[in-house]
């Protein structure tokens, strides 16, 4: 297995997490307004290519929410950060690896 789409798949997911926190954040300022209808974010999987790793990744979806609700989006925030620690626990891995490999080959 290449480390190129392991890197691709972790890359993506940092950055549908960035947009959940984006959001979260925009729902949270926005919690006081009148009439305001919070956004969500729905990550899904994909793969697109022949291969179970081949163009591999998560996409974010914007959807429409409903009422502000801190709890709520409290507990997003909290579920975002963790995937992204761990997307980036993926690139440190991967790190690692390459320069393991590297030490070995020279």
């Amino acid at each position: 297995m290449a480390i190129t789409p392991v890197l691709s798949i972790a890359i993506s997911g940092l950055k549908a997490n960035a947009t959940k926190t984006a959001v979260v954040a925009a729902n949270v300022v926005n919690l006081n307004t009148r009439d305001y209808q919070s956004v969500q974010i729905r990550t899904t999987s994909l793969r697109t290519g022949p291969s179970p790793a081949g163009g591999a990744g998560v996409q974010a979806q914007v959807i429409a929410g409903n009422t502000p609700n801190t709890g709520l989006e409290f507990a997003r925030l909290i579920e975002a950060e963790n995937a992204y620690r761990a997307n980036a626990a993926v690139l440190r891995r991967a790190n690692s690896l390459s320069y393991s490999l590297l030490s070995l080959k020279a």
